[in-house]
Formats: structure tokens, sequence, C-alpha cells
């Protein structure tokens, strides 16, 4: 079972360290408030694990062909769009020293719809829900996998608010204008590979 677990781990790694959006939406908003930044990874996994279970439950069979992707890559281009357009609309008024607290719950929210409107996040739901059919205790999988996601998003969350002191406001300009490009990236990615590639 341990083996199983760290397998899980593993997959874990692989899914959450690499830095895509939302891990680009946590560090920012860490940079404001530890809660807010850990809200907003909870959000993601919450439409992750929402996923699973209706994946689970066959109820997203008709999720795998390509005209819903395409709907989704569309609302996944707008929305990370439009996160784009806040992050750089405020990108001159940051001031650490009066950052604005919003509720946690936008933040969950945040990250919820992020993650609901990618439809790459789908796929890698389908194929974890195939990897622990074929798995010897798909339950400890998935604590593994989950567990570590979990730890990643109160980590990165933690340290990029604990040490928020090191950056200055000068180089909150530079953090929200790269976020903002690499959403964007990701945001044109989706409708290419959706449309085109």
């Amino acid at each position: 079972m341990l083996e199983v677990i760290l397998q899980g781990i593993i997959l874990g790694m692989g899914v959450s360290v690499p830095f895509g959006p939302v891990n680009i939406l946590i560090l920012n908003t860490a940079l404001s408030s530890f809660k807010n930044a850990f809200c907003v990874g909870l959000g993601a996994l919450s439409a992750d694990i929402l996923f699973l279970i209706l994946i689970n439950l066959g109820l997203l069979s008709f999720a795998n062909n390509e005209f819903f992707y395409k709907i989704l890559a569309v609302f996944g281009f707008f929305f990370l769009s439009f996160m784009v357009f806040l992050m750089l609309r405020k990108t001159r008024k940051v001031d650490l020293n009066k950052v604005n607290k919003t509720h946690p719950l936008k933040g969950f929210s945040k990250g919820f719809f992020l993650n609901v409107t990618n439809p790459y996040v789908i796929g890698f739901w389908v194929s974890v829900a195939g990897l622990s059919m074929q798995s010897k205790n798909s339950f400890a999988l998935l604590f593994g996998l989950v567990g570590f996601i979990v730890f990643w998003i109160f980590t990165l969350s933690f340290f990029v608010s604990k040490f928020k002191a090191l950056v200055k406001n000068k180089h909150i300009f530079y953090i929200n204008l790269f976020s903002a490009f690499i959403l964007e990236y990701f945001a044109l990615s989706m409708l290419y590979k959706a449309f085109i590639g």
C-alpha cells in the first residue's frame, strides 16, 4: 500500500509542481494574503475532485468529445483573459503596505473556475481515473495524489507569503506583468490546441 501511495505522490508532483495557471495565480495572490492564496489552490483542487467524482460515476462520458473540449477551451480562454485584464489593471496600483483584503471565498472561486474551464484538467483526471482503476489500491493512489497537491498548495502559498518582505513594491509590477503574460500564453495555447493543433 505504501508503494501505491508513493506512486500517487509522484503523480501529484507531476501535476502540481509545474507552473501553470493555478500556480501563477497562487503565487500572485500569496504576495498579498496566504489565506486567499491557499483558498485559490483549494478551489482548483475542488474542481479536480469534482471532475474525478463525475468521471468515476460515468457522468462525464459526454466530455470525451471534441465539441465539448472546444466549448471549454473558449470559456477557459475568456476566463483567463479576464483575469489577465484584472491583473494588468491593478499592476501600477499595487502597494504591499496597502493591500486590499478580499474574502477567501473570492480566491476559492477563482481557483475553482480556473480549473473547471480548463479542458486539459478533465483530460488529466480521465487519465487518473484510468490509472486508479488499474491500481491495486485506487484509494491509496488518490490519497497520495490529493495529499501531495494539498501539501504543494500550502507550501507554495506559505513560502511566498512568508518571504514577501523580500519583494519590494517595484517588483510587484514585474511579477504581475510576468504572471499576466504567462496566463495569457496559457489562454491562447488552450484555444490553439483546441482549434488548430
